[in-house]
């Protein structure tokens, strides 16, 4: 299913923020992948931030940052709140961070970087005239969001206090005469957005994270053709009942993942 907007709900991702050591090269990247077109936005300070444009839909954002917090690179997701600054308040009392204070991004909204318990780095954005992604789930944009826990349920639990959130367990036969069962655990805001999963890491070999998933429409292809720019094949598309994907780092080192949906 595609919708054209992520509607704003508190805890709804809606917003997605490459943050790169090399602008220059991301552009040229993604330009190729998805067929991006790219807009320099002026910006407070003399910084310039990038808007990446697809048939004249805002898909996401770019900004030149060599160290978020330790991290050489990461696909930020924001997530709508009502009031950034009171978030920000929960987000720390709850055992989280706040990395930046929340602050006016040029009157297009408030915003601050956060992280969970576990140290995975997100987004908090209050709209004032920026709404966020254009386009949802439609080829070369955003599609899913996955969080990836080392405690599920401690994780469910902050986010559930700090944004209202619930969740919905989903059983999925596996299509492969297995008999086997793919699980799900759905955020659910109370809206047609089943968009967003949280997910139970198996070990402790990697961090907490979160996940962006980008729609294509040929999952080979599209990994054959980001190899050929210089992006690294992470682990191959696996299919699911829903569809098939694959998780790659781009040429800077920042992993994305694809998706391409069941027929």
């Amino acid at each position: 299913m595609t919708q054209p907007r992520m509607p704003q709900l508190q805890g709804n991702p809606i917003w997605f923020n490459l943050s790169t050591p090399d602008p220059a090269g991301a552009k040229d990247f993604y330009s190729g992948l998805f067929g991006w077109d790219w807009a320099d936005v002026p910006m407070s300070g003399g910084n310039t931030y990038h808007m990446a444009i697809k048939d004249d839909a805002n898909i996401a954002g770019m900004s030149e940052n060599d160290d978020v917090h330790g991290i050489m690179g990461v696909w930020v997701n924001s997530v709508y709140v009502e009031d950034a600054e009171e978030t920000a308040e929960r987000i720390k009392a709850n055992g989280g961070s706040v990395l930046t204070e929340p602050h006016n991004a040029d009157g297009w909204g408030v915003t601050a970087t956060v992280a969970t318990p576990e140290g995975a780095v997100f987004g908090i954005w209050q709209s004032l005239k920026g709404y966020g992604a254009d386009v949802f789930a439609e080829p070369g944009s955003v599609c899913w969001i996955e969080y990836h826990s080392h405690d599920l349920e401690a994780s469910k639990e902050f986010y559930t206090t700090v944004f209202g959130a619930g969740f919905e367990e989903f059983k999925i036969p596996m299509d492969d005469g297995s008999g086997e069962e793919f699980s799900l655990t759905m955020l659910d805001l109370g809206a047609d957005q089943e968009h967003c999963a949280f997910v139970q890491l198996p070990d402790d070999s990697s961090p907490a994270s979160w996940a962006t998933y980008f729609m294509v429409e040929d999952i080979h292809a599209s990994v054959t053709k980001a190899q050929s720019l210089g992006a690294e094949l992470v682990f191959c598309g696996m299919d699911v009942p829903p569809g098939a994907f694959a998780v790659m780092d781009d040429p800077q080192g920042v992993r994305f993942s694809l998706w391409q949906a069941a027929e």
